[in-house]
């Protein structure tokens, strides 16, 4: 069973070079990390969503539709800082803040991986003087992401079928109902790592020391624009952040 995370599109981010897309995916997940407060990391949420919507001709619901996995962990981010931090509105306010880091985060990548070929990635990771096997060890990791994602829905559509009811009762209970899931998925993951690394020898992965590729990337004056007006855009978050303190909440007061 396969699942796959790129949509072929016709798009301005789909035609970008992938070492540009890398860059700034990496430098969109550094700015997250500047900021710690919700006014302003609602709206770089909301501008890296129609981003995506307006340059990859990806779907509003497409995308919002990838981050439901993270759901949990927002939830318990959302419940944990009010109790912890106080005042409870603060707290509540901080939970926020880190919520929408870490739906930034899911979503910048996704989009990455919506955006670009599998072999176009790994070509990018290397031209960007990452080892080939580093490259694809990444790639691969990203690449089954959506794969073990869909094996759990397939185990948890089985179980149900058996009389688990995962949505019902307390959070110890429902953590407990776990386990008929997540042995499953161990298993599946273990054989699916056999059969991949079957693969990998068969195909002689490693028996040369230079690797040459059949297709090649190649940097046009779109993506040498694209690439100085991220990184000009991260410059300026920089000393807003650093020099004038903008965005940011003092969490621990001396």
């Amino acid at each position: 069973m396969i699942y796959q995370f790129y949509v072929e599109r016709k798009s301005f981010l789909h035609s970008l070079d992938p070492r540009v897309k890398i860059i700034a995916t990496l430098l969109g997940i550094s700015s997250l990390m500047l900021f710690n407060d919700p006014k302003v990391l609602v709206p770089m949420f909301f501008l890296i969503l129609f981003l995506g919507k307006f340059l990859g001709r990806l779907g509003i619901g497409e995308q919002l539709r990838l981050l439901k996995p993270l759901a949990f962990l927002v939830v318990l981010t959302l419940f944990l800082w009010p109790l912890i931090y106080k005042p409870r509105l603060i707290g509540f306010l901080l939970g926020v803040s880190f919520s929408l880091r870490l739906l930034g985060f899911g979503l910048i990548t996704f989009q990455l991986l919506m955006t670009t070929r599998q072999r176009e990635l790994i070509l990018g990771f290397v031209k960007l003087g990452v080892p080939y096997e580093i490259g694809l060890t990444l790639t691969i990791a990203l690449r089954y992401i959506p794969t073990l994602y869909g094996i759990a829905n397939t185990i948890m559509d089985a179980q149900r079928s058996r009389g688990l009811e995962l949505d019902r009762g307390n959070i110890l209970s429902r953590i407990r109902k776990t386990v008929p899931i997540l042995i499953p998925l161990i298993v599946a993951s273990l054989k699916t790592a056999h059969e991949l690394s079957i693969a990998l020898e068969s195909r002689a992965f490693g028996a040369g020391k230079k690797r040459t590729f059949y297709r090649d990337i190649k940097m046009r004056g779109t993506d040498y624009a694209v690439f100085f007006t991220v990184v000009l855009t991260f410059a300026l978050l920089l000393y807003l952040r650093f020099v004038h303190g903008f965005g940011h909440i003092l969490i621990y007061q001396q």
